[in-house]
């Protein structure tokens, strides 16, 4: 059934009803549980939104202060004098000054719970002093993470290697290039991880803290699995940056995530939390919504085939019979077991149908006979109008003692009569029609050869098979001679051409004729057009009316003015009739 259909089909209509009365009930109630979700979410938002503000003011604040004491030891003079005058130091000196630069990074690893270890790297000297360790020389790879070290950054955290650290060096100051000392404090990942554990809403999902510049990370304790799926989800979505909760896709399910950038750490801080820990039971309530609406469709669509079965399938069986009528197939009959009210109209359907078949075939019989009637009658109109010139031509070759034109012309003559005058078949083949015409174009050449030249095409193949009533294409060469070309003194052309497309085939008489103008083509056309309409017609008119009577409207004359001057008149008729 096609779509336009099948919306206006009762049956469709009457299953919408029942669609359109229980959805609002659903909707209401999906509206409610969505209602409480909303409610739910911005309460965990708000709650997760303050503990991530918490946490992150609370690392800012300590590493401030640490970042500060670090400023301050690179003030320090043990460490100013052994960075830049050590060759004059005596061994004393400069083992008294390493102890104490030891000391103060000692006392600034002990600011916070963060720090794993402070270093002090002397890159003049070749040496590092360490809270962990005492005065040794500094190794290749360490002597590799100087340069990352003393690079500028906009974040107070950078990562090298794997660890984090905070960094200062001299060579800001004064413009110098190499500096002569470098101060660095490693944090501990470890620690910094299981302090996010309080930050976690109720204690289930990961905290986790992204680097901005170097796309470092450290996450809370959790399933290794589970903070893995959350890493390559994050990676997925082009990484975390500062927004409202939204929901993260991940293997594991969907989390709840909010995260808060901090400019100075250079990070982000980020909290996630599964949504079937906070949504879960509104999640249920969902689904046992699902299920019932799930049952409400099923009862509908049991309901709705009750009355498929009782009312639209019948009635669907009617309005095929009426399509098959439509398009012309009176041998309907449809029937019904049952003694209901479809069955009353199946009986008077059928009888309907039987009656109009019998008047349909009347009036087509009647129609029948009046084409046929008016065919013969426009083909007995066909009457050579040239008869009396034929004679005429035959009387002076004899007299001039030209035999052989006058036997040749003679047997032209009798063809050409043999054909108009033959009884049978109403119609012949394209190229018996064109071996018709050329000829009764061989018998007016015995007159005018001397004037008038006429050119025919190749027939193609398709189209000389194909069938035409007789004495279509002979009229409208005669038309050319008659009204175009006789009254040359010289230099008359007649061409015949064939042309075969998909759609049509066309016979096209084309002739250098003048005096044709713009309205004398269009007079000729509205006689094409009122050709059969009132009295008898002949010649151009003749021909259009019984190719229209054969093949149909699409068929018939068509005028123009031709490419050689005079009028073109193409025949045309379907291509299918083979």
């Amino acid at each position: 059934m096609p779509l336009g259909s099948l919306f206006q089909s009762i049956y469709t209509k009457m299953v919408v009803t029942l669609l359109v009365a229980v959805l609002p009930f659903y909707l209401i109630v999906l509206q409610i549980n969505r209602s409480d979700a909303t409610g739910v979410r911005d309460g965990v938002a708000e709650s997760v939104r303050s503990q991530a503000h918490y946490y992150l003011s609370s690392l800012e604040t300590e590493l401030s202060q640490v970042i500060k004491f670090q400023q301050q030891l690179s003030a320090s003079p043990e460490l100013d004098t052994l960075s830049n005058a050590s060759e004059i130091m005596t061994n004393e000196e400069k083992r008294q000054a390493v102890l104490a630069i030891q000391r103060q990074l000692i006392q600034l690893q002990s600011m916070s719970q963060y720090i794993a270890d402070t270093t002090a790297y002397l890159p003049d000297l070749g040496t590092m002093i360490t809270a962990n360790q005492t005065y040794r020389d500094i190794s290749e790879s360490e002597r590799e993470s100087l340069q990352r070290f003393v690079r500028p950054s906009a974040a107070a955290l950078i990562e090298e290697k794997g660890r984090l650290y905070i960094c200062y060096s001299n060579s800001y100051l004064f413009g110098v290039a190499i500096p002569s000392f470098v101060l660095t404090i490693e944090l501990d990942r470890e620690r910094l991880a299981a302090a996010m554990d309080r930050f976690k809403y109720n204690g289930v999902g990961i905290a986790a803290l992204f680097g901005s510049e170097d796309g470092w990370r450290v996450a809370s304790d959790g399933s290794g699995e589970e903070r893995a799926s959350l890493l390559r989800a994050a990676d997925a979505a082009g990484g975390i940056g500062p927004t409202a909760v939204e929901t993260l896709h991940t293997e594991q399910g969907d989390y709840l995530h909010y995260s808060e950038r901090s400019a100075f750490l250079g990070a982000t801080f980020a909290v996630f939390v599964p949504e079937k820990e906070v949504l879960g039971k509104l999640k249920a309530n969902r689904d046992r919504i699902r299920y019932v609406s799930l049952v409400s469709l099923l009862i509908i669509a049991v309901v709705s085939y009750v009355v498929y079965r009782l009312v639209h399938h019948p009635l669907r069986k009617m309005i095929v019979a009426f399509r098959q009528v439509g398009n012309g197939n009176f041998d309907v009959s449809i029937e019904r077991s049952s003694k209901d009210e479809f069955a009353y109209l199946y009986r008077h359907f059928n009888q309907t149908i039987r009656k109009l078949q019998e008047l349909v075939y009347e009036v087509y019989e009647q129609k029948y006979r009046t084409q046929t009637a008016e065919l013969k009658q426009l083909q007995s109109q066909i009457n050579p109008h040239f008869l009396y010139n034929s004679f005429f031509t035959i009387y002076r070759m004899a007299k001039f003692g030209e035999n052989d034109n006058v036997a040749q012309f003679s047997k032209y003559l009798g063809e050409y009569y043999r054909f108009i005058t033959r009884d049978g078949a109403e119609e012949v083949t394209v190229q018996e029609e064109v071996v018709h015409a050329r000829t009764y174009t061989d018998i007016q050449l015995f007159r005018f050869h001397d004037r008038i030249s006429v050119r025919f095409e190749d027939v193609p193949e398709a189209l000389a098979r194909m069938s035409v009533p007789r004495l279509t294409l002979q009229p409208v060469i005669e038309n050319a001679f008659v009204h175009a070309l006789e009254k040359r003194a010289e230099g008359g052309l007649l061409d015949v051409s064939f042309l075969l497309t998909e759609e049509e085939a066309v016979i096209a008489v084309e002739d250098n004729g003048t005096g044709l103008d713009d309205t004398g083509l269009e007079a000729l056309r509205r006689k094409l057009q009122t050709a059969g309409q009132s009295g008898e017609t002949t010649g151009l008119g003749n021909v259009h009316r019984r190719l229209r009577l054969r093949f149909g409207e699409k068929a018939g004359l068509r005028l123009s003015r031709g490419a050689l001057g005079g009028l073109r008149v193409e025949v045309a008729f379907p291509s299918s009739n083979r």
